[in-house]
C-alpha cells in the first residue's frame, strides 16, 4: 500500500461527513509499514467499538467508518477478508452505514471480520489466532494478499451501491 497522509485518509471515508472523518482519531501514520499493508485498518482507541478501514486501488483511496457490535459468538468463525479461522472472541460483526440519506435512515451493511482488524498480519504470519488450527492453502503469500484486499474493496463497493 502506498503511504497515506493524514487529509488524503479523512476525505477518504464514503459514509460519514467531513466533520466526523475529521474528528476520527487516527493511528500514528509514522508507524505504520506502509509496504506490508494490504488496506489501513484500526479501532479507534478512544471509541472501542469504532473501526476504520482504508484501501487504495490504481491511486483512488476509499475509506469506510465502521461499528463493532459488543456482541461475541462462542463459535469459531472466520474473517471474511483474510479467510482467517478465529475463535469467537477472535471475530466480530462490523457494520457500517450506507453513505447518504440511505445511511442517515439507518440503513447499514454488515460483515464478520477480525476483531482487531489486523488482517494483513494474520495473511502474512505475524499474527495467529489461538487455539485454531488453519486450513492449508496452496494460494501464495502473495494471492492472499490480493484475495483480502479485493475482499475489503468488495465490501466498500457493496456497501456504496446496493440499496
Amino acid at each position: 500500500m502506498q503511504e497515506l497522509s493524514e487529509p488524503t485518509i479523512r476525505s477518504s471515508f464514503v459514509n460519514c461527513s467531513k466533520g466526523e472523518a475529521k474528528r476520527l482519531n487516527l493511528p500514528n501514520l509514522n508507524e505504520v509499514a506502509w509496504g506490508n499493508q494490504v488496506f489501513l485498518s484500526w479501532l479507534d482507541p478512544k471509541s472501542p467499538l469504532k473501526g476504520c478501514l482504508v484501501v487504495e486501488q490504481d491511486g483512488v483511496v476509499q475509506g469506510v467508518l465502521l461499528q463493532k457490535s459488543k456482541a461475541q459468538s462462542k463459535a469459531a468463525q472466520m474473517c471474511q477478508f483474510c479467510l482467517t479461522l478465529h475463535p469467537g472472541s477472535g471475530i466480530s460483526l462490523y457494520t457500517a452505514a450506507r453513505p447518504g440519506e440511505s445511511g442517515r435512515r439507518g440503513n447499514t451493511i454488515g460483515t464478520y471480520l477480525c476483531a482487531n482488524l489486523a488482517c494483513t498480519d494474520y495473511v502474512l504470519g505475524k499474527k495467529k489466532p489461538v487455539g485454531i488450527r488453519q486450513m492449508d492453502e496452496t494460494l501464495s503469500v502473495e494471492d492472499r494478499l490480493l484475495r483480502t484486499k479485493n475482499n475489503a474493496l468488495g465490501f466498500i463497493e457493496r456497501l456504496k451501491n446496493e440499496s
